[in-house]
């Protein structure tokens, strides 16, 4: 029971990473996450929308339809999606300007339309705040990894220091990006499964003890 509680803890980390492993907001990484600085942004942006917006429409009654209950989603989301603009604008212009498309398409993410019916608001309150916050740290992590390599393979940087000599320009390109992520979402999971095989024999061993 205990390492099942554990697992569903850290099922948005890597097993249901909503990047690498679920596929919900794939795009904005693939297409945006070139630098350590864009990613940086991305992960504030879906913070500031997705997770505050999670926790507030948790209070939407679960008696209004679930396609009002989409919409109200949307416009709370929406709501935030100000407030983010305007911080980023003030933190990061040139970044926020060049990625605002991506931070704009938040709004919708299946996280929030999506993995609150069937997850987070099924759960108790308190319990869904951590669950919901191991999701974006999923997501930070993917978009993290992927800004590093990219940063450092077409630039030789790292957040605009540099670092050594550009090794190959091409990671920039949306076509680099598709292909990396596809292999970090393979290594995510064959990992997950390693993982769950090495959990199910642990259970198989015990009980074969007792």
């Amino acid at each position: 029971m205990g390492n099942n509680n554990r697992s569903f803890a850290y099922d948005g980390l890597f097993r249901q990473n909503v990047v690498l492993a679920g596929g919900f907001v794939t795009a904005p990484v693939i297409v945006a996450c070139t630098t350590m600085e864009r990613s940086l942004v991305l992960v504030i942006s879906f913070f500031m929308i997705t997770y505050l917006s999670i926790l507030t429409c948790k209070f939407i009654p679960k008696k209004i339809a679930y396609m009002f209950r989409i919409v109200l989603y949307t416009i709370v989301a929406a709501a935030y999606f100000i407030p983010t603009a305007l911080l980023l604008n003030i933190l990061f212009p040139d970044t926020t300007n060049s990625v605002l498309l991506y931070i704009e398409i938040t709004i919708v993410n299946s996280l929030l339309l999506a993995k609150t019916e069937s997850r987070f608001y099924l759960i108790p309150y308190r319990k869904m705040i951590t669950d919901a916050l191991v999701y974006i740290a999923g997501y930070a992590l993917a978009a993290f990894a992927v800004g590093f390599i990219r940063e450092l393979l077409a630039y030789g940087t790292l957040f605009g220091f540099k670092i050594c000599t550009a090794i190959m320009p091409a990671a920039r390109s949306t076509f680099f990006g598709f292909v990396l992520v596809g292999l970090l979402a393979a290594a995510c999971r064959a990992g997950s499964g390693y993982r769950k095989k090495d959990s199910r024999l642990a259970v198989f061993k015990f009980k074969k003890e007792r």
